[in-house]
């Protein structure tokens, strides 16, 4: 007697169902755009981020003379050299720990003005979308050519996840669109949907007449540490003691004027206040009022306030062998995590939110320098020669870019397929990009 064989007919039909509901559950579509196949899911049970043991570089550490500028540390040399540079990201990253970020939360924020969306492929950059906003194209521009140079100096960085994520070069992120993820240079606590990257100002600022933050560096540190001149005589620097015994700040009262007003009536008829309004509007006041960045450095104590959410002058300030003096901080920068307000190991003073106790907090620091020089020694050692490195600013885009990735469900794909069944690149390669913005 035969057995009857199955159908090879209804053998192929099943197969070919079972390749599209495979195809419908690993493959995103966007029906809205007609375009497909522009995400793939990541497989679960969720692959949480765990940084490799540390072995291969045992034995390392850190030289800001050698490695202050190597964009290109490996992942073990940036942990041992800058071990409190991702509190930040880990706090973003804990908040992801029960609901990664799928491509429809990612896809739910409009990219609005001064906003870019963009794709990291195998360690190449890609923009997808970009809304230009005048007042902050510089930003934008300086954000990306600083991602990419973190990306294009790390030897492996055809090893790093695939992301796709948006951007805002706006001082802070609007947090309306509920916990769609949004990338930005500063957050308070309460702005859970933000994960915090480097500001602008590590490639450059040129709106206040700042240059290439490796130039500044120099600069600072030559009025600190002295230079070696042309004909190879060495220009000594300017010591602690003999720096201008008055606290410095230049700014803009319309930014931040509750703080800002508060500053300059704590320090009326001060004899140690150098403290002046710059109208950004009129070139004959820039002219007057402006100070190099630089120049603060000759001032024994730097003031330092918030605007309409961070200051870009803060890092350049902590750059300074000089005694940084700010209010309570809202808002959240990267290297935050390495202040330290009290104590033999303080790096900055603290004052009232209102500036209050300023004048009580000069005259100490003026009656015991020793205690300023060593604040203002610490400040060196944990911002310029460590947390405000151009290395340790590499090192943190790429961890951004291993964290987001693990808090997210999704890997980005770079072609997309048309109805009609053409396909088509979805971002442009970052040096093209650069070419026609």
């Amino acid at each position: 007697m035969l057995t009857q064989r199955p159908s090879f007919r209804f053998l192929a039909i099943g197969a070919g169902v079972c390749l599209l509901l495979l195809t419908f559950f690993v493959f995103g579509t966007d029906t809205s755009r007609g375009l497909s196949s522009k995400y793939i899911i990541k497989p679960y049970p969720r692959q949480q981020y765990c940084a490799p043991p540390v072995n291969s570089s045992a034995g390392w550490e850190f030289v800001v003379e050698r490695d202050g500028n190597n964009h290109g540390l490996s992942e073990e040399q940036c942990r041992i050299a800058f071990p409190k540079l991702y509190l930040e990201i880990d706090k973003s990253s804990s908040l992801r720990t029960d609901k990664r970020v799928s491509y429809t939360e990612l896809n739910s924020r409009t990219v609005d003005d001064g906003m870019m969306r963009g794709i990291i492929d195998r360690g190449e950059l890609y923009i997808v979308e970009y809304a230009p906003m005048p007042v902050t194209a510089t930003r934008a521009r300086a954000t990306l050519s600083s991602l990419h140079r973190a990306l294009t100096a790390f030897p492996d960085r055809h090893l790093l996840p695939s992301i796709e994520f948006i951007f805002t070069s706006e001082d802070f992120a609007e947090d309306t669109t509920g916990p769609s993820p949004i990338w930005a240079y500063s957050k308070r606590d309460s702005d859970t949907s933000v994960w915090l990257m480097p500001d602008f100002g590590y490639w450059a600022w040129p709106e206040v007449h700042i240059g290439p933050y490796h130039e500044v560096r120099r600069r600072i540190a030559a009025i600190d540490d002295g230079e070696t001149a042309a004909d190879g005589a060495h220009v000594l620097g300017l010591q602690f003691k003999e720096k201008k015994k008055q606290l410095v700040w230049r700014g803009s009262l319309a930014t931040n004027p509750p703080v800002r007003t508060k500053l300059l009536k704590s320090v009326q008829g001060r004899s140690w206040a150098s403290v002046r309004v710059i109208d950004w509007d009129d070139e004959n006041d820039i002219r007057f009022n402006l100070l190099p960045i630089e120049d603060h450095c000759r001032y024994m104590f730097l003031a330092h306030t918030e605007g309409r959410s961070f200051s870009g002058r803060g890092k350049y300030l902590l750059n300074c062998r000089s005694v940084v003096i700010s209010h309570p901080l809202q808002w959240r920068e990267a290297h935050h995590a390495a202040l330290v307000a009290s104590g033999p190991d303080a790096n900055y003073v603290e004052v009232d939110g209102d500036w209050s106790n300023l004048p009580q907090k000069i005259d100490y620091l003026i009656d015991h320098p020793d205690t300023a020089e060593r604040i203002a020694n610490n400040a060196v050692r944990t911002f310029r020669d460590r947390y405000l490195t151009p290395a340790a600013e590499s090192c943190y885009w790429r961890q951004l870019i291993r964290q987001y990735s693990a808090a997210c469900d999704f890997e980005p794909v770079l072609f997309s397929t048309d109805r009609d069944g053409k396909t088509r690149p979805r971002g442009v390669p970052y040096d093209t990009w650069l070419l026609t913005h």
